[in-house]
């Protein structure tokens, strides 16, 4: 009859105490609060994202060939720049850790999407194409903004993901 190996493994160690259960969470705890630390974006890093919504939003305002020239770059520009942040710094920003965080990011993503929204409908108003101008900076300012306050809840949540709950 054989054992099966997790039974030999059970049966070789003991459980660990309880000191040594505190001892492995507080290097949790460490772990979790150098890895916050870690997910402090560069200065520049909102900033560009933001000139690249305001860029997507503003082109509706250029005749043609030249707005869709410049959504297709920016469609190209916002993945790589996210992905090199991802693997410069080995985390992933679009992942939430908890659900403020997860809350955060669809706030962005819906004041995107109204802001993306307002372009459509002054552009079949048939306005002025220089109005397309004010949803592109708010949408600079609330991508600057938001992402950096998503930063903080993010890193917050993975700091003490129990405060959600306390």
């Amino acid at each position: 009859m054989e054992t099966n190996s997790s039974d030999r493994d059970s049966a070789a160690a003991p459980p660990p105490t309880s000191e040594e259960a505190r001892a492995a969470l507080e290097v949790l705890d460490t772990d979790a609060s150098q890895l916050a630390g870690r997910l402090v974006s560069p200065w520049w890093y909102h900033l560009i994202l933001g000139a690249l919504v305001a860029a997507a939003l503003g082109a509706q305002a250029l005749p043609g060939v030249p707005a869709v020239s410049v959504i297709v770059m920016v469609i190209i520009w916002i993945p790589v720049m996210m992905q090199s942040y991802t693997s410069r710094y080995r985390i992933s920003m679009t992942r939430p850790a908890g659900p403020r965080s997860k809350r955060m990011l669809l706030l962005i993503l819906a004041v995107l999407a109204v802001l993306t929204g307002s372009v459509v409908v002054l552009k079949i108003a048939s306005l002025l194409q220089w109005w397309v101008l004010l949803p592109a900076a708010v949408g600079f300012v609330a991508t600057v903004m938001l992402g950096r306050r998503y930063d903080a809840v993010l890193r917050s949540e993975i700091t003490d993901p129990a405060a959600e709950q306390r």
